[in-house]
């Protein structure tokens, strides 16, 4: 018995002497923020359409004369980080000469109509996966609304490209004057 008593302590002084392994966890959080970016941008923030006559429409432009074909004014570029995009919306009055108005068409975008009241703006998409809204977007038609949007992407962007194309027509009896607005194009990102 003393042999087994003898063999089993020294099994035990082994068993002590033998380093269990263990482990013990610790979880480190690790969290950062991007910031969120939105910009947008209007390359020419002056634009003209001359003397207006009732026989052909006009399209605005950057030389003081305008122009009598369809061309663009100015182009827009919107850029987000925003998971749902952005949306850009216009504001402002039709031309306008103390209260004498030129008829803007309204959201049912037509054709132009020389001889008859029309002030309005065409979008088109130059670059990028942005859309124009369909009454702005229909090829050789125009529309215009005070307050309205016109285009917007549901995504993130590096950068969407609009040019945009102005059309005004009057009617032989229009009100004589100097005609003129302000319209304020406003990019919102959905964050």
């Amino acid at each position: 018995m003393k042999k087994l008593g003898l063999g089993l302590i020294i099994a035990l002084l082994v068993l002590i002497m033998v380093p269990v392994a263990q482990a013990v966890t610790q979880d480190v959080n690790i969290s950062a923020t991007v910031a969120q970016s939105l910009t947008f941008t209007v390359s020419d923030a002056t634009i003209y359409f001359g003397t207006l006559g009732s026989g052909a429409a006009k399209y605005a432009s950057t030389t003081e004369g305008g122009d009598t074909v369809a061309v663009p004014a100015h182009t827009m570029q919107a850029a987000t980080n925003a998971t749902g995009g952005y949306s850009i919306a216009v504001t402002g009055s039709t031309l306008t000469s103390g209260d004498d108005t030129i008829t803007a068409i309204g959201a049912t975008s037509v054709a132009s109509s020389a001889g008859t009241e029309q002030f309005g703006v065409r979008l088109s998409s130059v670059s990028g996966g942005g859309t124009v809204a369909t009454e702005y977007g229909t090829a050789d038609e125009f529309a215009y609304l005070t307050t309205d949007q016109v285009a917007s992407n549901a995504t993130v962007t590096a950068a969407d490209v609009y040019s945009a194309t102005y059309i005004a027509n009057i009617a032989a009896l229009t009100e004589a004057g100097s005609y003129s607005t302000t319209l304020t194009y406003t990019a919102t990102g959905s964050f």
